[in-house]
């Protein structure tokens, strides 16, 4: 989508005030998106759950739907990251565990958000303000001593969203349990993680 068009997508979408919506059916047309990219209103109302006369009286248009599911996720990525950035300058460890639960907690977005952008997420200008601040989350990490220097902090986010968007995957087609927090930190942080000299 041009940054034109979206500008225009965002003034049309006052209309269609998202934050009407219940939390379960946002969640619902999460996975629904996820799952069926391409599909037209009628089928993403059926795999939600509800009317297509439901959904267009919500939202309107498909391309106003995308608009608000794309709203409302870079939204509640910027309170997981204003929630884990209170930790950070001083409890990287803490943060980093805060931001696995929280970003686990919020399946349904992942997916929807991996279905729509790269893995390479630094190239999407709209996306490119989640990826700036975790990459200064492991940057202070690795100033403090916590992770390991060896890595840059770009990488280490680029390592972070792939895992976690796999792991997120996982779950979904069954793969993986669904309390799987502690999995993936186990897995991220003994690899990241600053080892004494031997």
């Amino acid at each position: 989508m041009s940054h034109k068009n979206h500008n225009r997508l965002l003034m049309a979408t006052s209309d269609f005030p998202f934050s009407s919506l219940p939390a379960k059916l946002v969640n619902a047309l999460y996975a629904a998106v996820a799952l069926r990219p391409r599909a037209s209103m009628g089928e993403l109302a059926v795999l939600a759950g509800i009317s297509r006369a439901t959904l267009h009286r919500y939202c309107g248009t498909r391309d106003n739907l995308d608009c608000q599911l794309e709203q409302h996720a870079k939204g509640t990525l910027m309170q997981i990251l204003d929630n884990s950035g209170m930790l950070a300058g001083k409890e990287p460890l803490a943060a980093l565990r805060q931001l696995i639960h929280a970003h686990l907690a919020q399946g349904e977005l992942i997916a929807f958000l991996a279905s729509r952008y790269p893995v390479h997420m630094s190239l999407q200008h709209d996306l490119r303000f989640y990826v700036e601040r975790l990459d200064a989350l492991f940057f202070s990490g690795q100033r403090q001593g916590v992770f390991r220097a060896d890595v840059s902090a770009p990488l280490l986010t680029e390592m972070f969203v792939s895992l976690l968007h796999g792991m997120v995957d996982a779950r979904q087609r069954g793969r993986a349990p669904s309390e799987s927090a502690t999995v993936l930190e186990h897995a991220f942080l003994q690899g990241i993680a600053r080892r004494a000299p031997r």
